[in-house]
């Protein structure tokens, strides 16, 4: 790997490979109330996730919300467009910048809005995104960052430095039911998975589960991740009763293609725990992950390749502990 690749890493999602992962910047609707804005992750540059608009009979609800201006640009697009009321609330699935960064800049269009979200920002802003803002910077002074990610870069440490800014402000690390612009919504908590503590929603009405980076893809994104926790969490997801899944990276899954990423990622967890070849690993994912892999796969192997490592080093073992 790159001599850079750890800053990015740390910023990207925080984490990634530099590999691409795009998709068509184009508001999708999901049913007459819902709509997700498509994340992308071009070559050389940190990724913005998924983003879901809700609304409400008192507005809407935001899920996620970015990284990039043009990405926040889209969603404030999309809210004007709609003419269907004020954003009311954000939630957050989880902390990765990604997700995150895009946060202050809605809130500054409209201040009213809630920010829902886990308290799993605050160990991070005190231990990785610390840490990772350190090397990045070094990385910078060195000149190691490719000139296409210079701006992400400096970008992600600005918000890291505006850390206050992330911090939700209402907190939710138990399961909790709540309406949010008049919408029934149930979050739903996952303990050491993706990250120390994820959010993911369950919309019943839709019989639809928004679940973060819990499913992304052409892989896992694995870097702050528990292996054993998070497939703990989908498999409640599994029994959510949800027949749609909306992924943090990627395009919206029916429940059977869920399985089958579901099915894919375990085995994927499975092998790299083990002691065979570490290929052997990353060609059973290329193989049941295909479909949504498509031409790319020799930049989803070398992201297989990557994560592998990390499972099988066992340098994700800390990330389980409680």
């Amino acid at each position: 790997m790159r001599s850079w690749l750890p800053a990015l890493l740390a910023l990207g999602l925080a984490g990634h490979p530099p590999a691409v992962f795009a998709q068509e910047k184009a508001v999708v609707s999901m049913d007459g109330d819902s709509w997700l804005v498509p994340g992308r992750f071009p070559a050389g540059q940190s990724p913005d996730g998924n983003s879901i608009i809700l609304k409400g009979p008192e507005g809407l609800v935001l899920v996620d919300t970015g990284r990039h201006v043009g990405h926040v640009g889209l969603i404030s697009g999309a809210v004007f467009g709609l003419g269907a009321g004020w954003p009311v609330a954000i939630v957050n699935t989880h902390w990765h910048l990604d997700h995150v960064s895009g946060n202050s800049m809605l809130k500054h269009s409209w201040p009213q809005i809630k920010v829902y979200g886990t308290s799993a920002i605050d160990g991070a802003l005190t231990g990785f995104l610390a840490n990772s803002a350190a090397n990045s910077r070094k990385a910078l002074e060195a000149g190691e960052i490719p000139e296409t990610a210079v701006a992400d870069v400096k970008r992600d440490l600005a918000t890291i430095a505006r850390g206050k800014d992330l911090r939700p402000d209402v907190v939710v690390d138990e399961p909790l039911d709540v309406r949010l612009a008049g919408r029934p919504l149930s979050l739903r908590i996952a303990r050491h998975a993706v990250t120390e503590r994820d959010l993911w929603i369950y919309d019943s009405a839709a019989k639809r589960a928004i679940v973060g980076d819990l499913v992304t893809v052409p892989v896992p994104f694995l870097d702050t991740a528990c292996p054993e926790g998070w497939l703990k969490a989908l498999d409640d997801v599994a029994a959510s009763g949800a027949e749609q899944i909306v992924p943090g990276h990627g395009p919206i899954m029916a429940i059977a293609d869920f399985d089958r990423w579901r099915a894919a990622f375990g085995d994927f967890i499975a092998c790299a725990s083990g002691t065979g070849a570490l290929e052997t690993c990353s060609a059973g994912w290329l193989a049941g992950a295909a479909r949504w892999i498509g031409a790319d796969t020799e930049r989803a192997k070398a992201m297989a390749d990557y994560y592998g490592e990390l499972v099988r080093s066992k340098k994700l073992d800390g990330y389980c502990k409680v």
